[in-house]
């Protein structure tokens, strides 16, 4: 699979927040709901990634192209991992669905983390929503 088989917005947004990522090698890495998995396969390519999503259907379509581990399941997932496991964290477009668990889920991130870990978050976000309905879907009305 290839990032041209994405929607471009997400082509887009994935392209961006990867530079703003910056070079990522040799690390232990969490993508935490990874989704189809293109982030995971992304950064396995130079680290060792662990890879967690709760949707079964994501992760029977996953993209795999590089080598890293896929567990199906959520935040009771993170508990079994010991403090400190984690060089980056990766959390894209998650957040905003775990409204019950985000306090939960933040406290796992930070117990996670190694003392000069890196983490990712990206949330959306309703201003982003209208520009995308504008410019991309060319709907003026909304």
């Amino acid at each position: 699979m290839n990032l041209e088989s994405l929607q471009p917005w997400e082509v887009l947004m994935k392209q961006i927040v990867w530079r703003q990522m910056g070079e990522i090698k040799n690390k232990k890495i969490l993508d935490f709901g990874s989704g189809i998995g293109v982030t995971a396969d992304y950064l396995a390519k130079y680290n060792e990634v662990i890879a967690i999503e709760p949707n079964e259907e994501s992760v029977n379509i996953r993209w795999q192209e590089n080598d890293y581990q896929q567990i199906t399941g959520g935040l009771e997932i993170l508990k079994e991992f010991e403090d400190e496991t984690f060089d980056v964290i990766v959390c894209h477009n998650v957040l905003e669905y775990a409204k019950d668990e985000r306090c939960s889920i933040m406290n796992e991130f930070a117990r996670l983390l190694k003392q000069d870990g890196k983490i990712s978050l990206v949330k959306h976000n309703r201003a982003g929503r209208v520009m995308q309905m504008v410019v991309l879907l060319n709907d003026f009305d909304n």
